[in-house]
């Protein structure tokens, strides 16, 4: 039983257990089914989720075929359009002349060329001026030492008297000029190659964008114009003495006799002559009777003034050549290049208010060649002769008449022509930049100032087989309110106008800005800014004119007030004499500067004529090859100079005064022996 209890009671756990699980069973069961049921919810959703994305898929699907198909459609448009583009490029290529080189030097440069034309004008002038102040400056110089030796010939001779040789005496002279040459010389050189080339240089730095200036001696030109100066100034001073040495001790220690009174020429003219009074008598006799002294006076003063007048003359043919080039030669107001020739655009500037007239011609360049010579120049084909009239006065240079462009001929401008060296009737070759040679008959000479130009018509143009294409306009306007070169590449709308933010044009936009606004025209040229740009090289000459016009009037100065004391030193016993007589000291002056007036007056005259034709000669040697000075004087630069020379006669005069009143009659008047 007990046996059967432990088994029964075993079986009941086994049962109990096995209920437990079965209960667990139950629940996982119910659990799992709970799960499914979640499951089966959320695959339900999921799947209509699923379904809803699949149909927004095919919605997209289609919408994106339907967009590709444009999209394709659009692209094969464009290809097929980019291939023909490709075929037309490769066609235009094929079509493309071969490549030429144009190797330029600096030479080519406009700034660079113009600096050379400067300095070639600078060394023009630097080779004649200062030779002639060379010339005067020595023989005055030269003029000095000798009344300086005449002046000592009492100390001289009591030098012989006491033993002293000829040697020793000239050394003392000799001495004094050298050491005299040798610091002006050293001052001089200061001057000429370290100021005045500072100045100089500063002036051309306003104008270009030039590098510091390191002065430099020039030693072979400074110590050759010394040995020049020393050996022309000590010269006169040995012939001097020694002509003062071969008289005998006693005769130099005597006062030189003066010169014996002769009867003039006007003595022989009763008519005039007695109408004189006795201070004009007595001028008039000394005149003749001091004739080296008069000479001397007359030839610095004439040279002075030549010089002052020619720098006068110089600034004026320089300041005028802008004017005349672009007044009196040409007279329009812009310059239009253009990319390629636009009829349109020609016939819209023809009848725009604001242009007054206008010209069309095809601008090239060339090389000119004839007997031998070749020059680079501008070539004019002029389509319409009536029209570049207007613009352009052709004058011939030798009649000074208007001279018509004909097809036999070209007209060429007057430096060209001389530089060339041909006339009318002569031929000239034109080689093109494609090295094209063309001969033709030469058929007139005309004025021209600026560059040089040959002008032919377009008939004769394409007589030689070329074909005319109009390049260039030029323009007179009615009212040009700007100056400003706008010289610029443009590649804006084809719209003549310009249109503002309103949609109205812009009244108030420029004519050159509004010629920019068209892609046919590559660029502008304002005349005022080409005439600004001339002056402002030509103002580099300025201060070069200027300072030999001052070293000019410095120089008569000196030639005065040197030739004064000399007068003076010459005739210290006459005028002591005067003054014994009772001759009053404004008297005395008048009775020595009315000489001296008399004789400034004549080399006044005389330098005004000689300035005339120095003039003429400094401007055909200081003219640049692209170049024609004007040759005309101011009739104020005739008084300028005039007046210069005779305001320094009038301060040497006024300072004589005082040396006269210095003049002591009873010293002067004692006897040597």
């Amino acid at each position: 039983i007990s046996s059967a209890q432990k088994e029964l009671n075993s079986t009941k756990n086994t049962l109990d257990e096995a209920y437990e699980k079965i209960q667990d069973g139950y629940k996982e069961l119910e659990s799992a089914r709970k799960e499914l049921a979640t499951q089966e919810a959320n695959t339900e959703n999921e799947f209509s989720k699923a379904e809803k994305e699949i149909d927004n898929a095919k919605d997209e699907i289609k919408e994106a075929k339907e967009t590709y198909e444009e999209e394709k459609k659009k692209f094969d448009e464009e290809i097929e359009k980019a291939e023909k583009e490709i075929e037309d490029a490769k066609e235009d290529i094929a079509n493309i002349k071969e490549a030429e080189w144009y190797v330029l030097s600096r030479e080519d440069d406009s700034g660079y060329s113009s600096f050379v034309d400067s300095i070639d004008s600078m060394n023009n002038i630097a080779k004649l001026f200062p030779t002639l102040f060379y010339v005067v400056a020595i023989l005055i110089s030269s003029t000095s030492m000798t009344r300086m030796v005449e002046e000592e010939r009492v100390e001289i001779g009591t030098l012989k008297a006491l033993g002293y040789s000829n040697f020793k005496i000239i050394n003392k002279y000799i001495l004094y000029s050298l050491l005299s040459t040798l610091l002006g010389g050293i001052i001089g050189m200061f001057i000429g190659f370290v100021l005045i080339p500072s100045i100089v240089w500063e002036n051309y730095n306003i104008i270009y964008y030039l590098p510091k200036f390191y002065t430099e001696f020039r030693y072979v030109y400074g110590i050759l114009g010394i040995i020049i100066a020393i050996i022309c100034i000590s010269g006169a001073t040995i012939q001097s003495a020694y002509k003062e040495l071969k008289n005998a001790p006693s005769v130099l220690m005597r006062p030189k006799a003066p010169k014996m009174g002769k009867k003039v020429i006007l003595e022989k003219i009763p008519f005039i002559w007695k109408r004189l009074n006795f201070s004009s008598k007595t001028t008039t006799r000394n005149l003749f009777r001091y004739k080296k002294r008069a000479l001397m006076t007359i030839i610095g003063i004439s040279g002075c003034t030549a010089l002052i007048l020619a720098g006068f003359g110089l600034r004026d043919s320089i300041t005028d050549i802008a004017e005349l080039q672009y007044g009196k030669v040409f007279n329009y107001d812009l310059a239009v290049s253009l990319k390629n020739a636009d009829l349109d655009l020609i016939n819209s500037l023809k009848e725009d208010n604001e242009i007054e007239y206008l010209a069309s011609v095809e601008g090239t360049s060339g090389t000119i060649e004839a007997n031998g010579i070749k020059k680079d120049s501008s070539i004019i084909v002029i389509e319409n002769n009536d029209d570049f009239k207007k613009i352009a006065n052709l004058t011939d240079i030798v009649n000074k008449q208007p001279i018509e462009i004909s097809d036999n001929g070209v007209l060429i401008s007057d430096k060209l022509a001389s530089i060339l060296e041909v006339e009318k009737g002569n031929s000239i070759t034109i080689t093109d930049s494609e090295n094209n040679k063309v001969e033709y008959k030469v058929d007139g000479v005309v004025e021209n100032y600026i560059g040089h130009y040959v002008y032919m018509s377009k008939s004769l143009y394409e007589s030689t087989g070329k074909e005319y294409s109009t390049n260039s306009l030029f323009i007179k306007t009615n009212n040009l309110d700007e100056e400003k070169s706008l010289n610029s590449d443009n590649n804006s709308n084809n719209n003549m106008n310009v249109i503002n933010e309103d949609g109205n044009e812009d009244s108030n936009i420029s004519i050159e800005e509004r010629l920019l606004d068209d892609n046919s025209v590559s660029s502008v040229t304002v005349v005022e800014n080409t005439l600004d740009h001339v002056n402002d090289l030509l103002k580099s000459l300025d201060l070069v004119v200027m300072i030999l016009i001052v070293a000019s009037a410095l120089l008569a100065f000196v030639v005065l007030y040197n030739l004064a004391n000399v007068n003076i030193s010459e005739r210290v016993r006459e005028i002591a004499t005067l003054k014994v007589l009772g001759f009053y000291d404004k008297e005395v002056d008048n009775y020595i500067n009315r000489e001296s007036i008399v004789l400034t007056c004549i080399g006044i005259v005389i330098g005004l004529v000689l300035g005339y034709f120095l003039t003429g000669f400094v401007i055909s040697t200081c003219e640049t090859e692209g170049m024609r000075f004007g040759r005309n004087i101011m009739w104020l630069s005739y008084v300028y100079a005039a007046s210069i020379t005779g305001v320094f006669s009038i301060i040497v005069n006024y300072v004589t005064h005082f040396v006269l009143k210095k003049v002591d009659m009873v010293e002067s008047l004692k006897s040597i022996e």
